[in-house]
């Protein structure tokens, strides 16, 4: 389960024909479907079938030739829709996830510094969270999942099955430095009245809401944890493989893409505020908890996406933002998902979950400890709102599966946007990685690779006349 893809091929379902394998890059705002061999294709709602795309005024549309056929000879490959007709499909749909959050703002929710570097709405990163977590079966698919199969991936203290490293709770725990328990009640599984390719195109979550309120009896203001009348967090996992097919328009994303947002329900003397979906997957052996984890991540701690949309703040241009290097860029499926890499240290350090701060001015040697999330190493700059973070990221733990092992420098910004990878005096990434290699290959849209950290060396490497040593999964850092 991911959210964010980045040219994977995945396994798609059509109406009226075989499954296929298609090359995706997106999100659950906006995504392109390409061939294995390059051409870009649209899923055509009249045939069920996805078929070659071509350009009309800037947008894909539909050939009308299946891709199990030869192209069309006047189609070349690699097709992209025009930047303003990209940038309004994905305003649209990033308005539709991301409405603006009655509870508490009348701000839209945006990446660009609305909230001292998250995104606004109600936030609970700290302490005991119980969430409730909804199974769901369609008329023509059952869930062959277990409940107790999804119980143990959320909460319990030792799951490791197919390779899990933990289960969601004890990931929260260990990357909040014990400061956040987040607990789920799994219930279900509850069956849709219609079938699945029905909620392609209409979102499931208040059909399946009154039938948990009142077909199961559940009491949804037992999810209210701070007694303010608000249900803290709802995740619903639907049976069968996750769908990254297409919506209704065309080439954006699903309802069933995983995705978190609000919705505003009464039930009683509560409301719902967020919530997110993902799917179970065919067998238990799909169960990983990379997607839970990231999705989680804005649900309650309000923590923005890490990459890059490719479409917003005035830059049209495609990056990898901070990579694979933290829970809310792409890491959430390092190791298929089963091993996500921890939330970065810009961002444990924005909601509190940092308690020791090692400040890199003056005289000294400081230690930079693998896996010490409650301490951020920082070197800060004449401007309040930018500066740099230093990480040990050896290659074990949560960080067995990074591309790269060593020292991760961030430059952060938190008015700045995960848009901006050209890099101006005043408009910067919000947390950008510096690449010992000096190659920009995250800005210029290549994945992580084994030299992006600092790693072990006879030398020095000094950065902001600050010098950077790894020793044995110990950093030191001489003054």
């Amino acid at each position: 389960m991911i959210s964010v893809i980045f040219g994977e091929t995945i396994v798609l379902q059509q109406e009226n024909g075989p499954d296929v394998h298609l090359q995706v890059r997106g999100d659950e705002f906006y995504a392109v479907h390409k061939t294995l061999d390059g051409y870009t294709v649209v899923y055509d709602i009249d045939l069920g079938l996805y078929c070659y795309a071509n350009v009309l005024d800037g947008r894909l549309v539909s050939t009308r030739t299946p891709i199990t056929k030869s192209p069309p000879l006047e189609i070349p490959r690699h097709l992209r829709e025009s930047e303003s007709v990209r940038k309004a499909k994905f305003e649209h749909r990033f308005a539709q996830l991301r409405p603006r959050d009655t509870v508490t703002d009348s701000n839209i929710h945006r990446v660009f510094g609305p909230a001292d570097g998250l995104l606004t709405g109600r936030r609970l990163s700290e302490g005991h969270v119980l969430g409730l977590t909804v199974l769901v079966e369609f008329q023509d698919v059952d869930a062959t999942v277990e409940a107790d199969d999804i119980h143990n991936m959320l909460d319990s203290a030792n799951f490791t099955l197919n390779g899990n490293v933990s289960s969601v709770r004890e990931y929260f725990r260990l990357v909040s430095n014990g400061r956040f328990d987040y607990e789920n009640r799994v219930v279900g599984p509850i069956k849709l009245s219609q079938n699945k390719r029905f909620y392609e195109t209409t979102l499931f979550v208040e059909e399946a809401l009154n039938l948990v309120s009142n077909s199961l009896g559940v009491n949804l203001a037992d999810f209210d944890s701070r007694g303010e009348g608000i249900i803290d967090a709802i995740n619903f996992m639907y049976a069968g493989r996750t769908v990254y097919g297409i919506g209704g328009d065309n080439n954006n994303p699903s309802e069933l893409w995983p995705h978190s947002s609000t919705i505003n329900l009464t039930f009683g003397s509560v409301r719902t505020n967020f919530y997110q979906l993902s799917s179970m997957g065919r067998q238990r052996v799909d169960l990983s908890i990379g997607t839970f984890c990231h999705e989680s991540g804005h649900l309650l701690c309000r923590f923005p996406d890490m990459y890059d949309y490719g479409n917003r703040d005035g830059d049209s241009v495609d990056s990898r933002g901070i990579g694979s290097y933290c829970l809310m860029g792409s890491g959430n499926h390092l190791n298929e998902g089963r091993t996500p890499a921890p939330v970065c240290a810009y961002l444990r350090d924005l909601v509190g979950w940092t308690t020791n701060r090692i400040f890199l001015l003056g005289s000294g040697i400081h230690t930079v400890r693998h896996s010490d999330y409650g301490t951020v190493v920082k070197y800060e700059t004449d401007r309040l709102n930018e500066y740099f973070l230093v990480e040990n990221r050896t290659s074990k733990g949560l960080d067995a599966h990074l591309p790269s092992s060593g020292l991760a420098v961030y430059h952060c910004d938190r008015l700045g946007s995960n848009e901006l990878q050209q890099g101006t005096s005043t408009r910067h990434y919000q947390c950008a990685l510096l690449q010992a290699d000096g190659r920009h290959d995250l800005e210029n849209n290549q994945p992580a690779d084994t030299s992006d950290l600092f790693g072990k060396t006879r030398g020095w490497h000094c950065l902001t006349r600050q010098c950077l040593h790894r020793e044995s999964g110990a950093a030191r850092i001489p003054a």
